[in-house]
């Protein structure tokens, strides 16, 4: 069931069918219930990062919250719901004036101010005073939630950028940190993972910097579904040679695909796959042609789509 056939009447009610209320009793999830009952509500206003904030949810909550939905069909895909996002999502041009007028007459939003100023050593210039109130007002972040942020690049920086506070912003809306609680459990889950989300960036050619959200989602993802550093590099190892170029998308079909065999080490993993013992590292700018033979269904089906989209884009460029 796709999310164009609920039922919402407008006005004053909404209207479930009975079978969908009984799905959602017999899942016994809370979770999954509350944000179908928010789909309803919203219809085509649905935003993702505002659900996030409005139910209290993390990221990882969310995610399985979709999760359960897909496979209750109530939803078609997990993609669906990160479609709906409204034209509106880009932030709102604040004026000096209305940055001066809410550093005064907020006196969390002053806290959060003096904050940043400590942690940048400096008096805040217009673009970063900007980028307080971009994940104050237009991100939703509590002032609490922003003051351990800043609190964090701090202590792992050292020297903290208007660019790292943007991008860890983006970061902490998109994992659903809106919570004292839920910036306490994601900074000890990070301090935990940090030394083998280090390890994946080597192993993945990109030591050095931080990973963009959509990255670190992944790589986290990897860590709590128990693979270590070298099982990711035979995973691009693989990618490579089917492939032959990166893809986030395809490293975790290849992944997930050796989690549901119950394989997470590179012992196992080449135990399980004979062809990937003592694997040849392929640097990008030497990727092999992508490769068909031995494919598994997602593969091919990926591997389909690749080279449509490849074909569409050599079409263009002809033209």
């Amino acid at each position: 069931m796709s999310l164009t056939s609920l039922i919402p009447t407008g006005g004053e009610f909404c209207v479930l069918r009975a079978q969908v209320v009984d799905s959602l009793i017999a899942c016994c999830d809370g979770d999954s219930a509350l944000l179908y009952l928010y789909l309803v509500r919203q219809g085509q206003a649905f935003d993702e990062r505002t659900a996030l904030r409005e139910l209290g949810m993390t990221r990882e909550r969310f995610d399985r919250a979709v999760h359960t939905l897909t496979g209750l069909h109530l939803v078609t895909t997990p993609s669906e719901l990160q479609q709906k996002k409204p034209s509106s999502s880009r932030p709102p041009r604040y004026t000096a004036a209305e940055m001066r007028a809410r550093r005064e007459g907020d006196h969390r939003f002053a806290s959060v101010c003096q904050t940043a100023e400590m942690v940048l050593g400096r008096t805040l210039t217009e673009s970063q005073l900007r980028t307080l109130m971009n994940a104050y007002e237009h991100l939703g972040l509590p002032a609490d939630v922003l003051i351990d942020l800043l609190t964090y690049l701090s202590r792992e920086k050292g020297v903290v950028t208007r660019r790292d506070i943007e991008e860890q912003t983006a970061l902490w809306a998109d994992m659903g940190i809106f919570t004292a609680e839920a910036s306490a459990e994601f900074l000890a889950r990070r301090a935990a993972e940090k030394p083998l989300l280090d390890d994946m960036l080597r192993a993945l050619d990109m030591a050095g910097r931080d990973p963009a959200p959509e990255e670190y989602r992944t790589l986290s993802g990897f860590i709590r579904q128990g693979f270590d550093a070298e099982a990711v590099r035979l995973g691009k190892e693989r990618m490579y040679a089917r492939i032959g170029k990166f893809s986030w998308k395809y490293l975790r079909g290849i992944l997930d695909n050796w989690h549901q065999k119950g394989v997470h080490t590179a012992a196992e993993i080449t135990a399980a796959e004979p062809a990937l013992h003592k694997p040849k590292q392929q640097p990008a700018s030497a990727a092999p042609a992508p490769q068909s033979g031995g494919l598994s269904d997602w593969e091919r089906e990926w591997l389909e789509e690749f080279n449509a989209m490849r074909r569409k884009e050599e079409g263009t460029h002809g033209v």
